[in-house]
């Protein structure tokens, strides 16, 4: 059986991305990576806690009807219902934790969901 050339084989191969922001177009590959380190060395972040809480606060300033699910608690699971205002703060918690050079890029994502309110 003949051997696959190494830069055949590696033309298949798709470059990783960080973990949790693999699809998210809206942010630079510099802005994923620092987000998904933030989750892995604080305590308050878990894998994927950045996502959530984004999409989260992305549907109730999207639902017309954000006003009842403010106000219900919902299943009180936080990946499913969780509070969006919750969410919005942890996310102005991730705006803080970030470096100065990054903070412009996720204010300005941020501003574009915060407008829709």
């Amino acid at each position: 059986m003949a051997r696959s050339a190494p830069a055949r084989v590696r033309q298949g191969l798709r470059l990783r991305r960080p973990a949790e922001f693999h699809d998210r177009r809206d942010f630079s590959p510099a802005l994923a990576a620092e987000i998904s380190r933030l989750e892995r060395t604080r305590n308050y972040l878990g894998a994927g806690a950045t996502r959530t809480a984004l999409r989260l606060w992305q549907e109730v300033t999207a639902d017309p009807y954000r006003r009842l699910r403010v106000d219900s608690k919902g299943c009180g699971v936080w990946e499913c219902c969780g509070d969006p205002l919750e969410a919005r703060e942890m996310l102005e918690g991730v705006l803080l934790a970030l470096p100065a050079r990054l903070t412009p890029e996720f204010q300005a994502y941020l501003r574009r969901i915060d407008e829709q309110w």
